[in-house]
C-alpha cells in the first residue's frame, strides 16, 4: 500500500529546519513518495499522483490552510475513488484542525511522519478520527468565518513580518478585544461589516451587518475556544453561528466559549444545517481555515466529503 507524503515548504517547521525535507526523503522507502509543493499548481499534480499510484495514506506537512488546499486537490484527483487516509504531520503554526480533529500532539513532523509509516504498515488497524469536511464554494476546509473572523486573520497574518506564531496570535487577539472594548480603530479595522443575509435548511436569518458569520464541522477555532460546541451533533450538518450582538456580548460569553457551552441567543444566531447560503449585494471577504478570499456577492455552504484521519 502506497503512501504519500506531501510537503509545504514554506510551513514554519520546514522553514526554520530546512533538513527536514532531507530527513522526510531518508525515510521514505519504495512504497512512499515525498512530494514538495512550491504553489496549487505542484498541489494538483501531486494529489493527481498520489491518485495514480493507489497511495492509501497521506501525510500532510503544513498547517491549516495546507491541510485545506491538499483535501480539495484530493477530492478532485480520486473522484470516483475511495479517498485515503489522512496523517495530519502538521508543522504550521496554530495547526487548529489537527489540533481539533486528532488531539495536540507534542510530537515534531519527523517524529509523526515514522508514526504514520507505521501505521501504514498496520493494514488500516490503526485509530482514525472519520470528520466530514465543509465545503465552501469549490474550496474543502473545516473552519469558515466572514467579518471579524476575516478581519482577525487579515492581522494576525500580518504579525511579525508574515511569519505569525502562536504568541502572536494571542496579542493578535488581546489587542482585538481591547480596541472592541473602546470601539477603536483596530476593532473597526477587523470588523469589515457587510450586510448579509443567511438562508438556511430550515430557517431564514434577517439581513444585518453581523460582526461575524461563521460555520464549521470541528469545535475548536484555537487558542483553546470551542465556539462550535454543537458541531459534532450530527454526521450530516455542520454547525453555524450569525453573531448579531455587540462586541462587548461576545466578551462576556468568552468564557463559555472557553468551555464549550456555546453564546447566548441575543448573542448570536446558532443552528446545525447541511447548508447554508450568504447573499450581499456587493462583495465580501472571508476566510477558510487562516486563507481569506472574496465572495462576489452570493456564497454556498454545505457539507463536503469525509476523510479518515490518523490518530498518530
Amino acid at each position: 500500500m502506497h503512501t504519500a507524503i506531501i510537503v509545504n515548504p514554506n510551513a514554519g517547521s520546514i522553514r526554520r529546519r530546512p533538513q527536514l525535507l532531507e530527513s522526510f526523503r531518508a525515510h521514505a522507502s519504495g512504497e512512499t513518495s515525498v512530494h514538495v509543493t512550491q504553489d496549487a499548481g505542484d498541489l494538483e499534480l501531486a494529489a493527481a499522483r498520489a491518485a495514480d499510484l493507489g497511495s492509501t495514506l497521506v501525510g500532510v506537512v503544513g498547517g491549516d490552510g495546507t491541510a485545506s488546499m491538499t483535501l480539495t486537490a484530493l477530492a478532485r484527483a480520486y473522484e470516483g475513488r475511495r479517498l485515503p487516509r489522512i496523517a495530519f504531520l502538521r508543522g504550521g503554526t496554530m495547526n487548529t484542525v489537527a489540533n481539533s480533529i486528532c488531539g495536540a500532539a507534542r510530537n515534531r513532523p519527523l517524529e509523526l511522519l515514522k508514526r504514520a509509516l507505521r501505521a501504514a504498515k498496520a493494514n488500516g488497524q490503526s485509530p482514525v478520527h472519520t470528520r466530514p469536511t465543509l465545503r465552501v464554494g469549490e474550496r474543502l476546509g473545516f473552519l469558515f468565518g466572514t467579518g471579524v473572523w476575516s478581519g482577525y486573520l487579515a492581522e494576525y497574518n500580518q504579525a511579525r513580518g508574515g511569519q505569525p506564531t502562536p504568541l502572536s496570535a494571542a496579542s493578535v487577539l488581546g489587542r482585538a478585544l481591547a480596541s472592541a472594548a473602546v470601539n477603536g480603530r483596530t476593532y473597526e479595522r477587523m470588523l469589515r461589516a457587510t450586510e448579509l443575509s443567511i438562508a438556511l435548511a430550515d430557517a431564514r436569518w434577517d439581513a444585518r451587518a453581523y460582526m461575524t458569520i461563521c460555520a464549521s464541522t470541528i469545535e475548536h477555532v484555537g487558542l483553546g475556544f470551542r465556539a462550535f460546541h454543537r458541531a459534532r451533533e450530527s454526521a450530516d450538518r455542520f454547525q453555524i453561528l450569525a453573531i448579531k450582538g455587540r462586541a462587548f456580548d461576545l466578551m462576556r460569553d468568552l468564557p463559555a466559549i472557553w468551555l464549550g457551552h456555546g453564546m447566548r441567543a441575543d448573542t448570536a444566531h446558532a443552528a446545525t444545517t447541511p447548508w447554508a447560503e450568504l447573499h450581499a449585494e456587493g462583495p465580501f471577504d472571508y476566510a477558510v481555515d487562516g486563507d481569506l478570499n472574496t465572495a462576489k456577492g452570493s456564497l454556498r455552504l454545505e457539507l463536503g466529503p469525509s476523510f479518515d484521519f490518523l490518530r498518530i
